[in-house]
């Protein structure tokens, strides 16, 4: 099973009077970098939540939001009656000094800044244990939107690796009859040149050297092997596979070059070509697995 490093994850759930909201958002990434937006109150878990979201997201962007919204509480803030006196009396003042009303002063006095004061608010160990949950229920949701956005990597993966080992049966069958024809253009060519008298062992040695260099069949071989070992890895358990699928998929590439580069033949080179093209499509796939 294959696990995107794309995901989404949203809780949202009711601590200490407040509707929380969590929200994970993770992007294809070459290491865990985790990106917290949070309220203060929660500042000094940051480094848990960190931990908490690297042990079971493991690579990616990862951005974490925590949205509070305050449910009606009487006891979350404070008059400051101090500064309740001093603007009352001084509108009080200012009323009489421009003749004005005073029926809705109160009212007024309330709308005026740093009246209000926050409640000092600290959270029990019961509540940093429901905000945890919270987390890891987003975590959850979120690695399972991977895991659904995986399969469908995987599904897509596999069929162009099949499709490269399909064309690989196509350049074996080419294979062989590549030799003939080279064979028998070397030999056209001695006769236009007018060369028909040569040593035929010399020959013979010469041409088995020239097409020793042009023999494709090793590189055929690892290549099917890359292919199977690929397609092996990512049947194997584990969630965290990436890495390693991104280096054989290199190494399948090296042996596709190399085939093109030694094939010396139009329809094998056109095969080749359709191999890497289904490989880069791997490749770019390959860059958003975990």
């Amino acid at each position: 099973m294959l696990y995107s490093m794309t995901g989404y994850g949203r809780a949202v759930g009711a601590l200490n009077k407040k509707t929380l909201t969590i929200e994970i958002r993770s992007l294809n990434g070459k290491q865990l970098d985790v990106n917290a937006r949070l309220p203060q109150l929660y500042r000094e878990k940051e480094m848990d939540i960190r931990k908490l979201l690297g042990k079971h997201l493991k690579r990616g962007k990862v951005d974490i939001y925590i949205n509070e919204e305050i449910v009606h509480n009487k006891d979350a803030f404070s008059i400051n009656k101090g500064l309740f006196k001093i603007y009352i009396k001084d509108l009080k003042e200012l009323s009489e000094e421009l003749d004005l009303n005073t029926d809705n002063l109160i009212t007024a006095t309330l709308g005026l800044p740093n009246l209000l004061i926050p409640e000092k608010e600290e959270l029990s160990e019961s509540a940093w244990e429901q905000l945890f949950n919270l987390v890891e229920e987003a975590i959850r949701i979120c690695k399972k939107f991977r895991e659904e956005e995986g399969q469908k990597l995987e599904d897509d993966i596999l069929m162009r690796v099949q499709k490269i080992l399909d064309y690989l049966i196509e350049v074996k069958k080419l294979a062989p009859a590549r030799i003939i024809h080279v064979r028998e253009r070397i030999k056209q060519s001695l006769i236009d040149f007018k060369m028909d008298k040569v040593d035929s062992d010399r020959f013979e040695q010469e041409l088995i050297f020239y097409l020793e260099k042009l023999d494709i069949t090793e590189e055929m071989v690892r290549l099917e092997s890359h292919c199977n070992y690929f397609l092996s890895e990512l049947h194997q358990a584990g969630d965290a596979k990436g890495k390693k699928l991104n280096f054989i998929s290199q190494e399948m590439g090296r042996e596709i070059n190399t085939i093109g580069a030694k094939a010396n033949d139009a329809n094998i080179q056109n095969i080749i070509v359709s191999m890497k093209d289904e490989l880069e499509k791997v490749k770019e796939q390959m860059m958003n697995i975990l």
